[in-house]
């Protein structure tokens, strides 16, 4: 699958140190997850594969229970603990299809922001198009507690709202089954079209901007950089940590 120069779910990352997406091109190498990714990309088909009508009229359990699946270079087999995080997001979705009176709900659709970068586009897990709102509902599989108001969330519900929306309130859901967050599994952010579009012109598009400057900056971030995979060859990651270590100062590089 290709992956966007800026991806959604790096938006975090490169937003604060615009050097990243260049220097993640240039590794020599090909990034590989481990098994909790693989198992976020089965369980996540798991749902597709239900909410597209594919289960031949069986329940998850019949059609996935203790069967084997190859995943990245995992061999998974579904068990209970799977099915039921599938299930707390499919029953959530189908909650708010009636609360909204939505026909039927995209999934894993693709949406682009050309207006704020043309590298910028993104799949987005499910959609719901209200009359007045337009839903985003994201499923994080992991135990990392992940607030509903973050970037990659914003970014989605840009490209829902250009092709979807216009003058409507936008609600961003993160279901967590896995995931302890003091509002529970389940927690959603809205905010106005109008809001959502200045915060993308004023923060969001030179944020994109700066990433493809001929010398971008990096600036080091101990939350950040936990979750970049380029930090194995950053030389701002380096640094910093080996002043960490050496109790120095925090330095950040152009």
């Amino acid at each position: 699958m290709a992956h966007a120069k800026l991806s959604p779910s790096s938006a975090k990352i490169w937003m604060a140190c615009p050097g990243m997406p260049q220097l993640l091109a240039s590794m020599d190498v090909e990034y590989k997850v481990g098994i909790p990714a693989a198992t976020g990309t089965l369980i996540h088909e798991m749902v597709e594969t239900l909410l597209k009508g594919r289960l031949n009229n069986l329940t998850l359990e019949e059609y996935y229970l203790d069967t084997t699946h190859h995943v990245e270079d995992f061999d998974l087999t579904v068990d209970q603990d799977m099915i039921d995080c599938a299930k707390v997001y499919v029953d959530y979705i189908d909650k708010r299809m009636m609360e909204l009176d939505v026909a039927r709900p995209l999934i894993e659709e693709r949406v682009n922001m050309p207006e704020i970068h043309e590298d910028l586009w993104g799949t987005a897990d499910a959609i719901l198009i209200g009359k007045d709102t337009i839903e985003i509902i994201d499923l994080k599989t992991g135990k990392w507690a992940v607030e509903a108001d973050n970037p990659q969330m914003r970014i989605y519900a840009l490209g829902a709202l250009s092709r979807y929306g216009d003058d409507c309130t936008v609600q961003m859901t993160i279901v967590q089954p896995r995931g302890w967050h003091k509002d529970g599994h389940i927690r959603s952010y809205s905010i106005s079209a109008i809001n959502l579009v200045e915060w993308a012109y004023e923060t969001l598009k030179p944020a994109a901007e700066a990433c493809f400057e001929e010398i971008p900056t990096y600036n080091y971030s101990e939350e950040n950089c936990r979750w970049c995979n380029a930090k194995d060859v950053c030389d701002t990651y380096k640094l910093n940590k080996k002043g960490e270590q050496n109790g120095g100062t925090r330095a950040n590089h152009i």
